[in-house]
This record gives C-alpha cells, sequence and structure tokens, in this order.
C-alpha cells in the first residue's frame, strides 16, 4: 500500500468520516437537508461570487482605462503645439 493511502485512511479516520450517528432514541439519524439553510448559503454564495465577479471586471476596466491615458500622453511628446 502506497504511503498516500495509509495517510488518507488516517485522515479520514481522524475526522470520523462515515461514521453511523446515533440519536439518544436508538434511531439512526439520516441525512436531513434543511432546505431553509441551504438556499441562504447558496444565495450567500451567489451574492459572494457576483460581487468579486463585479470588483475584478471594475478593476480590469480602470487597468485598461489608465493604460489607454498613459498611452496618449506618450505617443507624441515632442510634437509641437500650433497656437493661432
Amino acid at each position: 500500500m502506497s504511503p498516500g493511502v495509509r495517510v488518507l485512511r488516517a485522515l479520514l479516520f481522524l475526522l470520523d468520516v462515515g461514521g453511523a450517528r446515533v440519536l439518544a432514541s436508538g434511531k439512526s439519524m439520516g441525512t436531513e437537508i434543511d432546505f431553509k439553510y441551504a438556499l441562504i448559503g447558496t444565495a450567500l454564495g451567489v451574492m459572494i461570487s457576483a460581487g468579486f465577479l463585479a470588483l475584478k471586471i471594475c478593476m480590469i476596466r480602470k487597468h485598461l482605462s489608465d493604460q489607454d491615458s498613459a498611452d496618449l500622453r506618450n505617443t507624441a511628446p515632442d510634437a509641437q503645439v500650433i497656437e493661432l
């Protein structure tokens, strides 16, 4: 058996993954999903993701506009200004 498998088994054992949960009444605890909290978590995740995406888009736009204005300033430094 490879060392990676041994480490993974030890980690899963320590985390008690897959262990049976038993209530005080003696009934096995099933996998119950509380949809209210699932929806709240999903909505929070979507809002955080959308905010991060909007922030990244704004940063890219600002960076591009800064580059464009820097390019305009540096295009013709030796050009003569003609005043009428």
